[in-house]
């Protein structure tokens, strides 16, 4: 029973140290992934603030939302959406 105990032991080492030299062949493309996802979050972002201002311009034309509620609502969405563009401009 010792002789399959010590090659169990000595194929699990074998398995990491494979494993831990592939490693980067496999998993090279995972950065790509990240930014990927950021990038389409951010555009997610960018279409829901568009869709917020416009429901913001809305609500205004109907009545629903004073003058001053507006303008300072309306400015930080399109901060917001400022901000999203800029780092959707430099990646």
């Amino acid at each position: 029973m010792e002789i399959i105990g010590d090659y169990g032991l000595i194929l699990i080492f074998f398995v990491v140290a494979v494993i831990f030299v592939l490693q980067p062949l496999f998993l090279s493309d995972l950065g790509k992934l990240v930014v990927e996802l950021d990038i389409n979050v951010l555009k997610r972002k960018k279409l829901l603030l568009y869709r917020q201002i416009k429901e913001l311009e809305m609500e205004y034309e109907i009545g629903n939302i004073n003058d001053e509620d507006f303008h300072s609502s309306r400015a930080l969405l399109k901060q917001e959406v400022s901000a999203i563009i800029t780092a959707l401009d430099s990646k």
